[in-house]
């Protein structure tokens, strides 16, 4: 079931005088654990074509936010007073970091595979930004091919669908090209709300994203749930709890930070591993 969670709570209610920009992050509440995860099937060992593909799942965030698009005023036309337009013109290079963080604790953990910015198709550099997408494929292409090629033959098959997941998160994504040079980084984050260790992800963007491409910036985490144990208590039987996955996001502008919902508080959406039913 995918599921979302905001600050503030109630969108519908949202202040953009009290927060100049809300967050969102949604995604699959109950993923599947990939039980198999540290198994590699060597040449000639099982079928591949009976071998069960990794469980791949893909969370998303949303920053909306009033900004300064001439363009788009009448949408903010109950406000008399924008006291959130100087934030948005007065933006730093690094305009703003949005961070997913995961427990390590409760019997599961959660495994990186790619992050993405998504854009919508055509933007206003649409030339150079689709040259530089699909040199951005080419560079995966022979990858696939190979993976394909391990599948078919019984090598590897579990890199076969994460490698064409990746190729497929390559739609869609922002490319790196100049200006928008946003970037992605693994980040730790220690005792978290009382949830223990946390580690996750942080994307950096710049300001032009917020120039050009229009009031809601979205990106994305693809990942896989792993079954973990301490060997600190080994008595203890195993079991996934549920925990939630925490977020919180931060604008840089005229020298200050501006976060959603706060420094040291999180967007938290529960997340519920499982193992697969027997079918």
């Amino acid at each position: 079931m995918i599921q979302v969670a905001t600050h503030p709570t109630d969108l519908s209610r949202w202040d953009h005088g009290a927060d100049p920009f809300y967050l969102e992050v949604f995604g699959e509440t109950e993923p599947v654990l990939d039980m198999n995860f540290a198994e590699m099937i060597p040449p000639g060992g099982e079928n591949a074509q009976t071998t069960q593909s990794t469980p791949i799942y893909e969370y998303w965030w949303t920053l909306g936010h009033g900004g300064h698009g001439t363009a788009h005023r009448h949408l903010f036309e109950d406000r008399e007073d924008r006291k959130d337009e100087a934030l948005w013109t007065k933006l730093e290079d690094i305009a703003a970091r949005v961070y997913l963080y995961f427990p390590i604790s409760g019997g599961w953990r959660a495994k990186e595979l790619v992050a993405t910015v998504k854009y919508l198709s055509p933007v206003s550099d649409q030339k150079n930004w689709s040259a530089k997408a699909a040199e951005d494929f080419q560079k995966v292409q022979p990858f696939l091919a190979g993976a394909g090629q391990l599948a078919g033959a019984g090598g590897v098959p579990l890199a076969a669908p994460v490698l064409s997941v990746l190729s497929k998160l390559q739609i869609g994504t922002v490319p790196q090209v100049k200006g928008f040079n946003w970037y992605a980084e693994k980040v730790t984050f220690g005792a978290a709300a009382n949830h223990g260790v946390m580690q996750g992800v942080g994307w950096a963007l710049p300001k032009r994203m917020f120039e050009l491409m229009g009031g809601r910036l979205t990106g994305s985490i693809a990942l896989s749930f792993v079954p973990s144990q301490s060997q600190e208590d080994p008595s203890r039987e195993w079991a996934p709890e549920p925990l939630p996955m925490l977020a919180h996001a931060v604008v840089y502008a005229d020298g200050k930070e501006h976060w959603a919902p706060a420094k040291n508080k999180f967007v938290e959406l529960t997340l519920r591993p499982t193992e697969k039913t027997a079918t």
